[in-house]
């Protein structure tokens, strides 16, 4: 019974594997120790860090708006006690006192329900291009203005006092009332409660800039209306409050109400949707911002108000926290910190504690491989050169030397079985040796069905050229051929078979797979061609006569294998299609061609090659019809061995000439053909054909014909 095979482990692998094995993993258990500790404190900082972030901010949104629910609120009760005293210009004095002490607070002013009277001291924010009322840019000195919307005059008039940061009056501007204050939405929101009413956000009539409006009603003791007191907040107020809480570099602080729009944002252009006098919030999911809009997502899915999440590839820390419900509006905080922001000085830590480790542990390694490299260095330069001696990648001539004795006679036995293998594969096809050594299999008689292209070559007239030469030159020029046409071969995926005299056979798809074998055979073809003619051009300058090589491809399915005897055997392909494929280059004697391909072939590769339907024969050795065509170049004409434009243009000359023939129209066809030969004089098949034509005008063939020619000998 066969065992498992043993693990077999290099000894300098071994060695360092042993020690890695030994001290990496206390190594990373105490950093990671260490790490994961370091890691749980740094959370338990960000958390608290968090709740620390959460409850200032939302002191600070109290400190922003409750001072001003204040000041509304004791407004409305002084109004409530003197109804006039808000008429009065002492009233000014205070507004001015409370824009002064209340920075938050962009304008207060009140409006009178009986007559639509509106007194206002507004803070002029800086750079403000247009103001009401005739949209012109406020005096340079003008930090504060009031407002006077009444009928002292007689009719309703708006006034605009703007005064400088001392008080003094820069500027007054006069224009008739266009503002009714019991209109706007402040107003009516107060209107209607008795508590204080905190409005959405909208343009503000004097400054044109967004904002909020607490507001508060004045009624007497019996419910009867006064008026409304209110005081104005910008967003970009509230917009930069919320920048500067921000918890950590990655974080964001925002404010959303009960329908996720968000009233309180640190970029303000971008939650802003204004039609005219009319602003929407953005949600959430509208705002473009993957944090919030997924924090406050997996908020309504049922997180809680305190979690952690995945946002955006971090892990982020988030927490909602519900504003005060005296504002009157169901509001929460929302702060949203990267957990990274806290940890990531730890796991920066950790890492270089890491990195120190293994540079140590490469320390040692580099030591314990140099230490054992002199020993196994000579040893793994014999694996490397058996393993492609294995591949039978025999071209590598260098030599294996060490000291120790029994390595450098085992490099020396390795050498002699390499040289000895490249003399082998001077002798058998490098493909099927190459096959043979990498599967490990032995050669055994027998052979497998497999579909080849099979391609013969022969040299015109090599007889006569042959009894030119003395022997030497023969062998010389022989060579020099066989080495061109087989680098032709081999470059496109072929297997020379053998060499018969001057003809060569080759094999494509065998003994490797290859499941474009009749494309890649009609590339060697014409690669041939065209080498061929270089060939012809060095023979020419050692004052020897051109040689013409004729092609003949053939596709069929044959028996490829070992033939021979247990101690001589050779590597070929069996069948009568070896043999269909040599007649066929033989053909090309009778019609003058270069190449000839069957329709085997042609069909295979018809829409990447340019071939002329050549004729139908039945060869000698066959019975049944062989449709034969010319290669006559590659459709690409940019490729090798391109067909030309004029090429193309007289195989479309010779189909139509062609087709004539076989539909029996002996005249015209054999115009055509004397047309084609006029053209083309060296085209030897268009001759045949007319001379056909002109005897098939003489005697008719029988009705059963069938349109192909019959040969009887090879």
């Amino acid at each position: 019974m066969i065992g498992r095979p043993r693990l077999r482990v290099p000894f300098r692998i071994s060695v360092s594997v042993a020690f890695v094995l030994i001290t990496m993993p206390l190594i990373l258990g105490i950093i990671g120790i260490l790490y994961l500790r370091n890691a749980q404190l740094a959370r338990d900082l960000a958390t608290e860090i968090m709740n620390r972030a959460t409850t200032a901010v939302m002191d600070h949104t109290e400190g922003l708006l409750s001072p001003m629910a204040r000041v509304v609120e004791a407004t409305a009760s002084l109004a409530k006690i003197d109804p006039e005293l808000l008429r009065r210009p002492e009233a000014f004095q205070y507004d001015l006192k409370v824009l002064q002490s209340t920075p938050q607070v962009e304008s207060i002013y009140v409006g009178f329900a009986r007559d639509g009277a509106f007194y206002q001291a507004e803070r002029l924010p800086p750079g403000l291009a247009h103001f009401a009322p005739n949209g012109m840019k406020p005096p340079k000195d003008a930090r504060f203005v009031l407002r006077i919307l009444d009928t002292n005059s007689g009719k309703m008039i708006d006034t605009y006092f703007y005064l400088a940061e001392s008080g003094s009056v820069v500027a007054v501007e006069r224009a008739p009332a266009r503002f009714d204050p019991r209109v706007r939405p402040w107003y009516r929101g107060a209107a209607s409660r008795e508590s204080l009413f905190v409005s959405d956000a909208y343009v503000f009539f004097s400054s044109k800039q967004p904002g909020l409006t607490l507001s508060q009603r004045i009624a007497t003791d019996h419910g009867h209306a006064i008026g409304v007191v209110g005081a104005d907040i910008s967003l970009d107020t509230l917009a930069d409050f919320l920048a500067r809480e921000r918890v950590g570099r990655h974080g964001v602080t925002f404010i959303i109400d009960n329908n996720d729009r968000l009233v309180g944002y640190p970029w303000l252009d971008s939650v802003l949707r204004q039609v005219g006098d009319t602003i929407t919030l953005a949600t959430a999911s509208e705002v473009g911002d993957p944090f919030v809009a997924q924090a406050v997502k997996l908020r309504e899915a049922g997180a809680g108000d305190r979690f952690t999440a995945q946002l955006a590839g971090r892990t982020y820390l988030v927490a909602f926290t519900p504003l005060p419900r005296r504002f009157g509006k169901d509001w929460s905080i929302g702060v949203i910190a990267a957990e990274s922001d806290f940890v990531g000085p730890i796991r920066h830590t950790s890492v270089l504690m890491i990195a120190l480790a293994g540079g140590v542990t490469v320390l040692i390694i580099l030591a314990i491989f140099w230490v054992s490299r002199s020993l196994t260095q000579p040893i793994e330069r014999i694996v490397d050169e058996t393993k492609r001696i294995r591949e039978f990648y025999l071209d590598d001539a260098s030599t294996i030397s060490s000291r120790i004795v029994e390595i450098h006679q085992l490099a020396q036995a390795v050498e002699a079985m390499r040289d000895g293998l490249r003399s082998f594969g001077a002798y058998v096809p490098k493909a099927l040796a190459r096959t043979i050594v990498t599967s490990g299999k032995g050669g055994g008689i027998g052979g497998e069905r497999r579909c080849v292209t099979i391609l013969f070559t022969d040299i015109e007239e090599f007889t006569r050229r042959a009894e030119a030469l003395i022997p030497e030159n023969v062998l010389a020029e022989l060579s020099l051929y066989f080495e061109a046409m087989s680098r032709c071969i081999h470059e496109h995926g072929g297997m020379v078979d053998k060499f018969i005299g001057d003809a060569v056979m080759a094999l494509w798809n065998a003994p490797m797979t290859n499941l474009d074998h009749a494309m890649d055979a009609c590339r060697a073809v014409l690669r041939c061609r065209a080498v061929n003619v270089q060939l012809n051009a060095e023979f020419a300058l050692r004052g020897h006569g051109p040689v013409l090589t004729r092609f003949g491809l053939h596709s069929g399915e044959v028996v490829v294998g070992n033939v021979g005897s247990s101690d001589r055997m050779q590597y070929t392909a069996l069948g009568a299609e070896v043999n269909l494929a040599s007649r066929v280059e033989g053909l090309n004697k009778r019609y003058g061609t270069q190449i000839i391909a069957t329709e085997a072939v042609e069909a295979q590769v018809r829409d990447h090659f340019l071939f002329r339907p050549l004729d139908l024969v039945v060869p000698a050795g066959t019975s049944h019809i062989i449709p034969l065509f010319e290669l006559v170049g590659a459709l690409d004409a940019g490729a090798d061995g391109g067909a030309s434009a004029a090429a193309v243009a007289r195989c479309c000359e010779w189909r139509q000439a062609i087709e004539t023939y076989r539909n029996r129209q002996w005249g015209e066809a054999h115009d055509r053909f004397r047309h084609f030969a006029a053209c083309c004089p060296a085209d030897r098949a268009a001759a045949l054909y007319a001379e056909r034509c002109s005897r098939f005008l003489a005697v008719p063939p029988l009705d059963d014909w069938d349109g192909a020619e019959h040969y009887d000998t090879k």
